[in-house]
């Protein structure tokens, strides 16, 4: 890959972000959010961690993701942009990779008061710092995993409305699948259950870093990728 294209191609995603009002909107929403779950869990329930903090803020990933995602390829495609992109120099894997990395540049802005918030826990509460990194590190994840859904979700269609719809349903398929998997018995419900998120990230919030969730997340955002790189190249085609 280019990386001097790649990197001009994620300045590009994060500079619309602070350029349009909903990224505003989001930022302000998910600051306030965060900021009311620590003010909640951390100082009024007195506890020296972040796993409440986090176990809530994943939920509103689920919605969050889609208001974020949904542009990614249905503006192009709608705009008329997608062609020149098609036809640029970029390969659709440095399109798709590009406009992924831009997304979760984005969201590493929003993860920036996070870190307040465990500055003061940290000062104050003299937590153990390997279940705090755990707590960041299944948070990160999940984050990244969610915003691959999203972005295959967003290539499927030209509609933003139709791509965030998709895309909350396949993050909620993902989230609620477990649920379906305990009531099914033998090796069907294992399966199941291992393909729910929730199952994933309550290790991570219980301060375990297992590197078989690690790998569940990495895998679900290769395939998110891929499976978008394929969409845009049945397009191209």
């Amino acid at each position: 890959m280019n990386s001097r294209k790649l990197t001009a191609l994620v300045k590009k995603e994060l500079t619309h972000y602070f350029s349009s009002f909903m990224g505003y909107v989001v930022l302000f929403a998910y600051f306030l959010i965060g900021g009311y779950f620590y003010y909640l869990i951390a100082i009024g329930g007195r506890q020296a961690s972040m796993q409440g903090v986090f176990q809530n803020l994943v939920v509103i990933l689920l919605f969050v993701t889609p208001a974020i995602t949904m542009r990614l390829w249905s503006e192009e495609e709608k705009s008329g942009t997608a062609e020149l992109l098609k036809t640029s120099p970029l390969t659709v894997w440095e399109i798709i990779v590009g406009k992924y990395l831009g997304v979760c540049a984005f969201f590493a802005v929003a993860l920036l008061p996070t870190f307040v918030y465990a500055a003061f826990i940290i000062a104050n509460g003299n937590p153990d710092l390997p279940p705090l990194l755990a707590n960041y590190l299944g948070y990160i994840l999940a984050a990244m995993a969610f915003f691959a859904v999203g972005l295959l979700a967003s290539t499927f269609t030209e509609n933003q409305i139709i791509a965030a719809i998709i895309a909350f349903a396949l993050l909620l398929l993902l989230w609620v699948i477990g649920a379906a998997g305990g009531s099914v018995e033998g090796p069907l419900g294992d399966f199941l259950k291992y393909l729910s998120v929730f199952e994933h990230t309550n290790d991570f919030f219980s301060g375990v870093i297992d590197l078989g969730n690690v790998f569940y997340f990495a895998s679900v955002v290769f395939l998110g990728l891929f499976f978008s790189v394929k969409v845009l190249e049945s397009k191209r085609s």
